[in-house]
């Protein structure tokens, strides 16, 4: 592979192009032909809410220097300001006037309190300092296809993957229609599938072996894998906390076979052997939709959707 991965690039088209991670992976499993505009440049998300708190939140526990620069390049989002007159106008001298901050948007001040929650309990604290690297990329392969992924904190010598998050509500749970049964945040986000991921990547680099190599091993029973912990706090008016250890062999291997199955399909895609479907219901199939026909109303029913072929920029 001639392109080199490197901490200014991670988040490039040009990574994307030449890597999985699990944030692409998903998108795919979401909308193909929104994963597709995006890898060419046709599309690109606007930042919501939730994601520029998370990563505000992020940003603080990285280091001083990453949550300055988050908060610079952010300002508008994250700052109430008012222009005060510094010089009023006179006959010789123009009006002249100062941006003034005068405070946070409410999502932002929540998001302060969720850092103080963090740092005011003990055990999550002892997490965050604990010698490590912060944002450490590695590489490996998954079943064969090149991917990539970002740890928010990686401590080598326990080897523990640390991972930060905010969420609505920690103890909230959600219909899944695939299960048939309630679950929880973590099931139903895909962190169990990113743990998978993750570690079995990991474990190429500690211990300098292949994918199949590792799988086989976990498969077996055999592998040493990495501690995976998420840090916890919820975006509640009174924050909620919770440090949540996901490693579970059986279901880092049943997230690996439905990655086994899905990469077929997503890779005869990502390489244009096939043209992708529209979802028809994401902001990238809505931006770009056309109406052909009038259809009956059951078409609005899950079970009677279509997933179409991508005809628009092509």
């Amino acid at each position: 592979m001639s392109f080199i991965l490197t901490d200014d690039n991670y988040y490039s088209r040009e990574a994307d192009i030449n890597y999985l991670s699990c944030s692409q992976y998903q998108t795919f499993g979401e909308c193909e032909a929104k994963a597709m505009a995006k890898l060419q440049g046709r599309w690109t998300d606007e930042p919501k809410e939730a994601f520029l708190v998370g990563n505000y939140f992020h940003s603080y526990f990285e280091s001083p220097e990453a949550h300055d620069k988050f908060c610079d390049e952010n300002f508008e989002h994250i700052f109430k300001t008012k222009e005060e007159v510094v010089q009023k106008a006179t006959k010789t001298q123009p009006k002249i006037t100062r941006t003034v901050v005068t405070g946070k948007y409410a999502p932002f001040e929540k998001a302060d309190k969720m850092i103080e929650t963090v740092e005011n309990e003990e055990l999550m604290k002892r997490f965050i300092d604990m010698g490590g690297q912060n944002e450490l990329f590695m590489t490996g392969t998954i079943f064969g296809v090149p991917w990539r992924m970002k740890m928010d904190k990686y401590i080598h010598d326990k080897r523990f993957i640390v991972d930060y998050k905010t969420v609505a509500k920690i103890w909230e749970t959600s219909y899944d229609p695939v299960k048939g049964e309630r679950v929880s945040f973590v099931e139903s986000y895909g962190y169990l599938f990113r743990a998978a991921i993750y570690s079995l990547i990991e474990c190429q680099n500690e211990y300098g072996i292949t994918f199949d190599e590792a799988y086989k091993k976990l498969c077996d029973g055999e592998l040493k894998l990495p501690d995976f912990f998420l840090l916890c706090v919820s975006k509640q008016d009174v924050p909620d906390k919770e440090i949540i250890r996901l490693n579970h062999r059986q279901a880092y291997i049943g997230e690996l076979e439905n990655v086994k199955k899905n990469l077929i399909e997503i890779m005869k895609v990502k390489s244009g052997v096939r043209k992708p479907k529209r979802c028809g219901t994401c902001d990238y199939c809505r931006s770009t939709k056309k109406l052909k026909e009038i259809k009956p109303y059951y078409i609005l029913k899950p079970e009677f959707r279509e997933q179409r072929e991508e005809d628009y920029a092509f």
